[in-house]
């Protein structure tokens, strides 16, 4: 009754995968997906695809040294399919995730062969990694697909060197356990190739030759006469490690170093050791309680300078405790010896041994959960050879319907940017109190905005972002000094960022300094050729013919704020005014009443266009502007002295009376009103 086909199992696994994360199909780009595949020219032409390995073309254009061509082509061929429609990206990692597990359960199937329910508990197991939580960022996130790709190689690789040690099977005719004479060189050919493929993905995948080891020498007690015998095998994978690595630092050598994107750049050694020891008991936890799930991490766990203070502590006795688990198990049980190394090592690439951009990340244990399963596989398979099932059963039944709907509802919060970023408001971290300052700026609450992006930059002072945005608030809210602060120290952190150059260029047309603006023009031309259609930009301004709001930069929800364009507008307008440029002024004017939202406002423009008129000596036109900003706010002080001015230029005295004792009436105590009127009143 408990044996279970292979086939079904599989069928099983598909349709899980299917139900389980069927809800991501309908979400959108998010995060890094704008970067990484929206505004990512390379990945829209298959032509590139060969490139994308010669690093012709290739993310590292945009992030530094960055080699990863199996991934850029996977998006390339989503590209190719799709265009820019995220459901069939969202669709292909559903894909990867699926055939990662349909990997995952062969090889519980060959390592836990002997067992009679194999099968049964192969499949729950394998759901549960199908369903685990902490595998959303991965496989919800198009972006995130790196590391499931990465570990479909990884599986495949490993399944292969299973299959090239096996020494025993069982033979269904006989109804005998036979040993296997003969390796068989191709499986070790195919494990080579998936491991070099798996390479070219992501770098994480460079502890295989020591799983491998791990696996012969923990796993299996192999001797050193085993070891003597399969050192050429092992050498092989150190020799396309090398290799790999040889290509690598070849193809990315001329490429500038983006060193302040590193997580600890400015930090010391013992800092980024001190901090990066914290995060193993949290990668710990969130494999067996999977809850409060973030999906960015970086200053979420501060900084710790020395290892003296008591969470580094407490973080050293914990691995302590589980490399001495692993001791004590390695007679005792091998399997969860085997586990408990495998964690410790596939994590070790992401410990920033090497720098990298990132404190820790959840879709990191997306191969290391390997080590999780296991060890249910092998409790579960204990637990079959018992005569009472029943629990177990339940147990495992239990774990997969409530891990399922976690990830159900999980997926949700990678439906938009919205709802991502809402879902970790209260949590801080430098990324995180970036993207939520971007919320309340969408909601033009730019007080608040700046309030969380000035907390970001007290957490990581290189939060290139927290600078950039917070220098578009400024700007909306018409501090062009403390902008300018913002975007040069941007300039500082990444020299090779172009929006910092973009928005000095703006900054400098909005001063009217058209040689600054022209030179960060310049300048970004060497870093990012015609971002944001610069060039053609800095063509006009060479010319002369430019429109100087064509550079109006974009909020940090990337949207045009009107609120901006007023500012803009008004400063520039006034500008253009008190440097006698009075026909630029009034165009600036007129774009300004059609942004101007309630009739005071409106009033207040036409009053300006009104008094540039007079400068100009269009007396028609000045009476005309000057009335209809009565018109539209009949308590216009400024509008009714201009006009009461006016006719009292051209002699009109009745009508110059008039409006003088207009202003009395809103104001009996102006004293220049009750003077002039007066003074009207004694030539009658």
């Amino acid at each position: 009754m408990l044996s279970i086909k292979s086939v079904y199992c599989y069928l099983i696994i598909i349709a899980v995968t299917f139900i389980v994360f069927g809800n991501t199909l309908d979400n959108q780009f998010v995060f890094d997906d704008e970067s990484v595949v929206v505004n990512n020219l390379s990945i829209q032409s298959t032509s590139n695809i060969p490139k994308f390995f010669t690093a012709e073309e290739g993310f590292h254009k945009v992030i530094g040294k960055y080699y990863r061509p199996i991934v850029s082509a996977s998006y390339a061929i989503d590209y190719s399919i799709w265009g820019l429609n995220p459901y069939g990206f969202h669709l292909t990692n559903i894909i990867i995730h699926c055939i990662a597990s349909l990997l995952l359960f062969r090889i519980f199937q060959i390592l836990f062969w002997r067992y009679k329910y194999r099968n049964l508990f192969s499949l729950l197991s394998t759901l549960i990694f199908v369903v685990h939580p902490i595998h959303t960022e991965a496989v919800s996130w198009i972006s995130g697909r790196t590391d499931s790709l990465v570990t479909v190689f990884f599986f495949g690789a490993f399944l292969c060197y299973l299959e090239f040690t096996k020494e025993q099977e069982y033979d269904r005719k006989s109804g005998q356990v036979k040993s296997i004479a003969a390796r068989n060189p191709l499986y070790l050919i195919l494990s080579l190739v998936l491991y070099a493929l798996g390479l070219l993905s992501k770098e994480m995948i460079v502890t295989m030759p020591v799983i491998i080891l791990l696996y012969d020498f923990v796993y299996r007690k192999k001797d050193m006469d085993y070891f003597k015998s399969n050192i050429l095998v092992y050498s092989l994978y150190v020799a396309i490690t090398i290799a790999y690595l040889i290509i690598r630092h070849s193809l990315l050598k001329d490429i500038p170093d983006r060193e302040t994107y590193l997580y600890f750049f400015g930090k010391d050694s013992l800092t980024a050791f001190a901090t990066m020891i914290k995060t193993i008991p949290v990668y710990f936890r969130l494999l067996f309680a999977p809850f409060g799930l973030l999906y960015h991490y970086n200053g979420v766990i501060r900084d710790s300078t020395s290892l003296l203070e008591l969470p580094v502590i407490l973080s050293i006795l914990f691995i302590g405790l589980l490399l001495y688990a692993a001791y004590f198990f390695y007679k005792k049980d091998s399997i969860i010896s085997f586990a408990i190394l495998f964690f410790l090592v596939t994590l070790i690439p992401v410990m920033n041994i090497v720098p990298t951009m990132n404190l820790m990340a959840e879709r990191f244990l997306y191969m290391v959960s390997f080590a999780l399963v296991l060890v249910i596989a092998h409790l579960a398979m204990l637990g079959s050879a018992k005569r009472d099932k029943g629990i177990l059963l339940a147990g495992l039944v239990v774990i997969i319907l409530s891990m399922s709907y976690l990830t159900y509802d999980r997926n949700k919060d990678w439906k938009d940017n919205n709802a991502l970023y809402s879902s970790a408001i209260g949590t801080e971290g430098s990324v995180l109190l970036v993207n939520e300052g971007n919320i309340y700026a969408n909601m033009q609450k730019y007080d608040d905005a700046a309030r969380l992006y000035k907390r970001a930059i007290e957490i990581k002072e290189t939060s290139l972002l927290a600078h950039h945005n917070l220098g578009l608030v400024y700007i909306i809210k018409g501090k062009l000094d403390s902008a300018e602060i913002r975007f040069k120290r941007g300039i500082q952190i990444d020299p090779y960022a172009p929006d910092g150059y973009f928005q000095m260029a703006t900054l400098s047309n909005m001063r009217s300094k058209k040689d600054d603006a022209i030179y960060y023009l310049e300048k970004l031309q060497t870093v990012y050729p015609n971002y944001k259609n610069s060039a053609a930009i800095l063509e006009e301004l060479k010319s002369g013919k430019g429109d100087k709001l064509s550079m109006i930069p974009k909020g940090p929800d990337d949207r045009e704020s009107a609120e901006y364009k007023r500012s803009v507008l008004q400063r520039r307008s006034y500008a253009n005014f008190t440097e006698n440029k009075f026909e630029e002024a009034i165009k600036d004017l007129n774009e300004l009443f059609v942004l101007a939202e309630d009739s005071v406002n409106k009033a207040g423009v036409l009053n300006n266009i009104a008094m540039c008129y007079e400068k100009l000596g269009d007396t028609a036109s000045e009476e005309k502007y000057f009335l209809q900003a009565i018109s539209y706010d009949p308590k216009s002080v400024n509008a009714l002295n201009g006009i009461a001015a006016f006719y009292l230029r051209q002699n009109d005295n009745d009508n110059a009376s008039l409006y003088f004792s207009k202003i009395l009436e809103l104001n009996p105590d102006d004293a220049v009103a009750k003077a002039k009127l007066d003074s009207l009143k004694k030539l009658k």
